[in-house]
């Protein structure tokens, strides 16, 4: 029932243009975002949609139309209009169209648009290569510089930078190109020893901050030269999963049980712990936001329950063998969906469960068949 919903939603909101975030005429959803069409594409390829992956071939090519001249991909587009970000630019917008596009050539066999598309592949990449900014391997990004805009995660960010490895894994195998393939697994590396306590002896990015950081059973949110942020971000470790990443998966597995019986239930955080009032970084939230302040604890990025990132750790955890997780998040989920309407809102608060946010938005649409499908 809840897939033909879900469904329903995603196909709603695709338009002459490509996926829009949301049929619902709110804000600014109804455009074409290149996190979330891209995300909304690559699961219509999982579930093998054709109408969702024709979708995705729109907004592929809609947002390279685009494309800047340092070969930046939109945040956005909406008609003519285009946005590279507001109050900063977004990383992860062009990594998940790079990531985006490569799939679909992958799936599709379209040899016409994978020589159409590699020019502008190529110099997106070199954009992210000059958002190094100290050579060194790792992007670097602004305080709200990807999907969690409004957020206080900055500097070399978990997730943008897991999803730079993905990007130039994918590439590498589409283009046959041996220097992307190496730059992926040195990127790999680089995460692995720079966000988790390990035994390497390589070098690391902040030798100072590493030898202060605390254990954890996750991969620490973000990195600056001010230190380590080691709160946990549910989507970037849920992507390093789902990709392969070295992680002890009991342990983590053991941290997420935790977390459950914390909140008592099976939505999980997105970013954990809860920041509140009293808290220093407090003042990195209250002013960041465009519309309205939307961060209150337990709320929106502030410890709010998104069903995409949960999805998406719900395909790595199976991918990986571990199945017991993510069928207690599906049936938590689904119990939701049927007692508080199944509308697929944006996120919901895990002090009350409330759902909130955006309506019908292909995020969380996407985000249920992502624990649906079978790795």
């Amino acid at each position: 029932m809840f897939t033909e919903k879900a469904l329903e939603v995603i196909e709603k909101a695709i338009s002459g243009q490509g996926i829009l975030a949301s049929s619902e005429k709110k804000d600014n959803y109804a455009r074409v975002w290149s996190r979330d069409s891209m995300m909304t594409g690559i699961t219509g390829i999982l579930i093998k949609n054709q109408t969702i992956v024709d979708g995705l071939e729109k907004s592929i090519k809609t947002l390279s139309d685009f494309q800047a001249q340092n070969g930046q991909i939109p945040s956005n587009v909406y008609g003519d209009k285009v946005s590279y970000g507001t109050l900063v630019g977004r990383t992860d917008a062009t990594i998940w169209w790079i990531i985006g596009a490569c799939e679909y050539i992958v799936f599709s066999k379209n040899e016409g648009l994978k020589e159409t598309l590699k020019e502008k592949i190529y110099n997106a990449f070199s954009c992210l290569k000059t958002w190094e900014f100290n050579q060194r391997g790792l992007l670097y990004s602004p305080l709200g510089g990807n999907w969690a805009d409004e957020y206080v995660t900055s500097g070399y960010v978990l997730y943008d930078n897991v999803l730079r490895y993905w990007a130039l894994e994918k590439a590498s195998e589409v283009y046959e190109d041996e220097k992307l393939k190496s730059l992926a697994q040195e990127t790999k590396k680089l995460i692995e020893n720079n966000f988790k306590k390990n035994i390497s002896n390589v070098a690391k990015y902040h030798e100072t901050a590493y030898k202060k950081a605390e254990e954890k059973p996750y991969f620490w949110a973000s990195l600056n030269a001010n230190g380590y942020d080691e709160r946990f971000d549910l989507a970037g470790n849920a992507l390093a999963i789902l990709l392969g990443f070295d992680l002890n998966l009991q342990s983590f597995s053991s941290f997420l049980e935790e977390l459950s019986v914390e909140f008592n239930h099976w939505m999980l955080p997105v970013f954990y712990p809860i920041i509140f009032p009293k808290d220093a970084d407090w003042n990195l939230l209250e002013n960041n936001y465009s519309y309205d302040f939307k961060n209150q604890p337990y709320q929106f990025h502030n410890g709010g329950s998104w069903p995409i990132y949960l999805g998406w750790l719900c395909l790595g955890l199976k991918k990986r063998g571990y199945e017991e997780i993510p069928l207690k998040i599906l049936n938590q989920y689904e119990q939701l969906l049927s007692e508080k309407g199944s509308s697929f809102r944006e996120y919901y608060s895990t002090d009350q469960l409330i759902p909130s946010g955006t309506d019908q938005l292909c995020f969380s649409a996407s985000g249920y068949l992502l624990m649906k499908v079978l790795p």
